[in-house]
């Protein structure tokens, strides 16, 4: 009997399996074979975790999400913080922050972490309603918690969910306390090793506070107040009691602004946001068929702002009501996408690169206009490596430090805590990455969506009272910096097979590229005059010959190790490769620097079809080229 068959034995003969799990199981098992991949996947291995905490399908199994995997990991994170941390419940108990968005089951386990906290007497500060990402991180640091929870899966279609751990500073847990946290987790037994309470008996216990509607006006607060003091050069007034209106204000009360929470946790706090910023109420119009959460995402079977299909509804919803700008933040509201109004009257979505340039030259610009550099002499920015690196031609422009970490929001979350450490902390202006996640200031330690449709309507509002568009904005960064155009591409790869394919393609660029001399810092070099190559095969992509292709996996300057490659080619152009760590997808991040818009938007789009010719016919042939 294979291992996945003796799991799958024990789930069957557990008399802790709860009812509709088991129901599940014996209706995949009465018909074996016809369900034998199927079981096989589910329990093949147990669900991964890492520092983005679980994310997974939803059923029976241990690959799989459910309450039972739910109670394993809370119960590891329990014995961390009990072992590791050495917080016990002597004097004061240690706490942690939990909190919950719209998808299946979101609440159920939450509520079911929360009474395994209890049970370990850990108290837990529980959000009463769906909640941003985001506001787990104000939680934690609020309130002084060890470690924070989320039940969420992000952006992924609706039969996903996710288990996102936070430490103590508000930000995802870092890679060394990940393969802590999964000793523990491997070592407690699904059924018999966890200690659990009824949630109503939870909630009677001293290790329960619930968080209501103070907690997220105070998290919602945070954001207009941080907002305020990086954009604003005299105190902030609602003009509640005929005061005078501020710059922004008045320049908001003109903005026309499109939004929708795609059936997720962002739609009252951005809302709120907005409107204690200045925003009429009568301004905002929302797409009503997105508005309810909703975890089966029925007018949007893949919620994720980044894609054209999300922004479907917001989009014509704008055109509609001729707003001049439309946001959307995907269901855990960590992610914000743009679509903007252009000067000819039609409407375009941003790239994540896009807005996240605006945002960083909007904050900057005020920055230096209300003279900010009396306390922080310079501020920092942050962007992941597959972000766009005309950031950095900004910043210099401004006199800001840039800071390049790995791609993940928890690695710029790291560097605030260095700066904290450090007594800097207000140094830190904007972090953002390519995937739609922004963050400015240090009120949470997470890219936040609901902060991010603030900040683009600021800038928004800005252009539209000098009587320009954000694309005009845009193409005047573009004329000041120069032009860059970005292409992301992704090709999904599900189950066991998958996944093995997806290790073997990534490994063939390596093979397709890599040179036979490589330093000790990982670059390897391929110019014309080394000349070779492990199998002589690609000397060039879309005409532009490989200048040199940097490997991370061996770590490169101040970078740890990541499974990440480089290519870096003539004509200003380049390309990434790496796994997603938190979907089973291959990701290739093109850039193109220097060059004319269209002949830029030309080669990006002629290396986005020569590298997906690549891995589609390598696919299609399961052999390398």
């Amino acid at each position: 009997m294979d291992q996945w068959e003796e799991n799958l034995q024990l789930w069957l003969e557990s008399e802790k399996l709860e009812k509709p799990l088991a129901q599940e199981l014996h209706g995949l098992v009465k018909n074996f074979d016809r369900n034998k991949k199927e079981l096989e996947e589910r329990f093949y291995k147990d669900l991964e975790f890492g520092t983005g905490g679980l994310r997974g399908l939803l059923g029976a199994g241990t690959n799989r999400l459910n309450i039972h995997t739910v109670k394993r990991t809370t119960q590891g994170l329990c014995d961390y913080i009990t072992e590791d941390l050495n917080q016990t419940a002597d004097l004061t108990p240690p706490s942690v922050a939990i909190g919950y968005d719209s998808r299946i089951n979101s609440r159920l386990f939450a509520e079911s972490a929360a009474s395994v906290f209890a049970a370990n007497g850990i108290k837990t500060y529980f959000y009463e309603e769906i909640c941003p990402v985001p506001a787990v991180s104000f939680a934690v640091r609020k309130y002084g918690c060890i470690m924070g929870v989320m039940i969420t899966a992000s952006h992924n279609p609706a039969e996903y969910n996710g288990y996102k751990v936070y430490e103590k500073h508000g930000h995802q847990i870092t890679d060394t306390e990940a393969k802590r946290i999964l000793r523990r987790i491997a070592e407690i037994d699904m059924f018999s090793g966890v200690s659990y309470l009824h949630f109503e008996e939870a909630k009677k216990t001293p290790y329960f506070v619930f968080l209501g509607k103070e907690a997220i006006e105070a998290y919602e607060k945070s954001i207009v107040e941080t907002l305020r003091t990086l954009t604003e050069d005299r105190p902030f007034q609602i003009d509640a009691e005929n005061e005078a209106k501020t710059a922004q204000q008045k320049m908001l009360s003109f903005l026309k602004v499109a939004y929708s929470p795609l059936h997720g946790a962002g739609n009252k706090p951005v809302q709120e946001i907005l409107k204690r910023l200045g925003l009429p109420v009568e301004n905002l119009f929302l797409v009503h068929r997105q508005e309810k959460p909703d975890g089966n995402f029925p007018t949007c079977p893949y919620p994720n702002p980044e894609k054209d299909e999300a922004m479907s509804l917001v989009t014509a919803l704008a055109e509609k009501t001729r707003a001049d700008v439309a946001i959307a933040t995907d269901p855990d509201c960590d992610r914000m996408g743009v679509v903007i109004k252009r000067e000819n009257g039609q409407y375009r979505r941003l790239s994540g690169n896009e807005a996240g340039l605006l945002m960083l030259e909007f904050l900057l610009r005020k920055r230096e206009e209300k003279n900010r550099c009396l306390t922080v002499k310079q501020p920092v920015i942050a962007r992941t490596i597959v972000t766009s690196a005309l950031a950095d031609r900004i910043a210099e422009h401004f006199g800001a430090a840039i800071k390049t970490t790995p791609t993940g929001f928890k690695y710029i979350g790291e560097l605030i805590d260095t700066l904290t450490e450090r007594e800097q902390e207000k140094e830190f202006l904007f972090g953002f990455e390519e995937s739609c996640g922004y963050l400015a200031g240090t009120s949470v330690c997470e890219k936040d969506g609901a902060l991010a449709s603030a900040l683009i309507c600021l800038a928004a509002a800005e252009a539209k009272a000098e009587g320009i568009t954000l694309e005009e904005r845009l193409a005047a960064l573009y004329e000041k910096y120069g032009y860059a155009a970005h292409r992301t591409l992704d090709f999904g790869f599900s189950g066991i097979a998958g996944k093995k394919r997806m290790e073997v393609i990534f490994e063939s660029f390596t093979e397709t590229g890599t040179c036979l001399s490589k330093n000790e810092s990982g670059k390897v070099k391929v110019a014309a005059e080394s000349g070779a190559y492990f199998n002589g095969q690609r000397e060039s992509w879309a005409g532009q010959s490989i200048k040199e292709i940097l490997d991370y996996r061996s770590g490169i300057g101040t970078l740890p190790p990541l499974k990440v490659l480089e290519y870096r080619l003539t004509g200003g152009a380049g390309f990434l490769v790496r796994p997603s760590g938190t979907e089973p997808k291959l990701k290739i991040y093109i850039s193109v620097y220097g060059r004319q818009p269209k002949e830029a938007e030309m080669l990006a789009e002629a290396l986005a079809e020569d590298v997906s010719s690549y891995i589609n016919k390598y696919e299609k042939e399961k052999k390398p080229i």
